[in-house]
């Protein structure tokens, strides 16, 4: 723009104070100031808050709430974060290593088969202080949930509660097959006999890792036989030698060695055990019912049934398995060099998986101000959940990592039908005995 040299003094005196007072337009936003009389000028800093985020993709509700929900709402939740995105299905091999050498990221998956190895090493941070002063504790209905011993080590949708095994079927391979809904363990056995004789495989469950055996099903094997032994399990009141739990653990080597779970069950991982049901290679599924929505939309035959009994003291649905522990959810570095915005990210997440979970009619405790009308198939769930007297947490969740790690060894070497009840009680018992997470 050319400038009128007539133009008289006054003018230019006022166009020198404009423009030292105000942003010319030429100058980046990064770096516009503010000035106050008698101070230096502040560069007003709009650099992005770049942090480390480690989280769990083992299975398809992960994976959606990753892409459609954590990415897709990030630039409008929490502008200017830039995240470094790590996936994992494993997250507890990732943190170990991550925990040894004291390079942890900003947030990561916290799971309480090694979380306590990490707080004990002082690398995960008490989350109660933060919640509490910025209000985000409020938003939980059930706030005790949370505690883990002395604090607040993860955040989550509270979802987790909800979440019990299933047994998932395919209603019309049963009905080809005329089989009936198992409602003892005998039943149930007869039902797989009569699918192998038919060539089809009767259960499909991860084995890989001793992944169902150790998170639900050696527990709900003892169960189905008397509730009360496996609760007092969890409490640390009984150990392995227990003649009920020994009963459990043969009802696993039973259905092992007849070949039920199909070849070579203690090598088969999370997705392919899946993808088994869905694909009609198996008649029945063992799994949470956290894959339930993902099933319903996909498995036009897809029913669930409730654990078959075993003893006079169980009847199906009259006690449950849930999930979840207090060590289980979005986590925060100890360590981080942001902790304020690190946290920030944690509750964004734990909002974003409750999000997912409201959205597919699950229930959660994290209050996220939404709704909807569960399928069929879930209200089904829910309702079995409500009409269960007795709910029993998670055995293996009361287990330090060592202790969590050698259960889950062990339990895969049942799925072989190779390995006994006595084999794993000789192997674990001790280390159950020496169990230090109730100390």
């Amino acid at each position: 723009m050319r400038k009128n040299w007539k133009t008289g003094t006054a003018f230019m005196m006022t166009l020198l104070l404009v423009t030292a007072c105000g942003n010319s337009g030429n100058t980046p936003a990064s770096e516009q100031t503010n000035t106050s009389p008698g101070k230096e000028k502040e560069v007003v800093s709009q650099e992005p808050v770049k942090l480390k985020l480690l989280t769990i993709s083992s299975d398809q509700a992960r994976q959606t709430i990753m892409k459609d929900y954590i990415k897709a709402n990030l630039a409008n939740e929490l502008p200017g974060f830039e995240i470094e995105y790590e996936e994992t299905s494993d997250v507890g091999a990732k943190m170990k290593v991550y925990n040894a050498s004291g390079e942890l990221p900003d947030v990561f998956w916290s799971g309480a088969d090694y979380a306590t190895a990490i707080i004990n090493a002082g690398n995960q941070l008490n989350l109660e202080q933060s919640i509490t002063d910025n209000g985000f504790i409020n938003k939980f209905a059930v706030k005790e949930a949370l505690k883990y011993k002395d604090g607040i080590y993860a955040l989550s949708s509270g979802a987790d509660a909800y979440f019990t095994p299933k047994i998932f079927y395919h209603k019309d391979i049963f009905q080809a097959n005329n089989i009936e809904i198992p409602t003892t363990y005998d039943e149930l056995v007869q039902a797989s006999e009569k699918l192998l004789a038919a060539g089809i495989q009767p259960i499909s469950a991860p084995g890989k890792g001793g992944w169902a055996p150790a998170f639900f099903m050696i527990q709900n094997m003892i169960q189905i036989e008397d509730p009360a032994v496996a609760q007092q399990l969890t409490e640390n009141k009984i150990d392995f030698t227990h003649p009920v739990v020994k009963n459990g653990l043969d009802r696993v080597v039973r259905l092992a060695e007849m070949g039920a779970f199909g070849q070579g069950a203690a090598n088969v991982d999370y997705g392919p055990a899946k993808e088994a049901f869905t694909q009609n290679k198996a008649a029945m599924y063992m799994m949470f019912s956290w894959e339930l929505a993902d099933l319903e939309a996909n498995v036009p035959d897809i029913g669930f049934f409730d654990w078959p009994s075993a003893g006079e003291k169980y009847t199906p649905g009259s006690a449950i398995q849930f999930w979840g522990s207090p060590l289980a959810g979005y986590a925060v570095s100890a360590k981080s060099k942001n902790v304020e915005a690190a946290v920030k990210l944690a509750q964004y997440l734990a909002e974003q998986d409750a999000k997912y979970f409201t959205d597919t009619g699950s229930l959660v405790t994290l209050d996220v101000g939404a709704a909807s009308t569960p399928a069929p198939l879930m209200q089904a769930n829910i309702d079995a959940y409500n009409q269960a007297n007795i709910k029993i947490p998670s055995l293996t969740v009361m287990m330090d990592p060592k202790t969590s790690t050698e259960y889950s060894n062990f339990g895969s070497l049942l799925m072989t039908g190779d390995y006994t009840s006595d084999d794993f009680i000789n192997d674990f018992n001790d280390l159950w005995l020496a169990n230090t997470y109730f100390e």
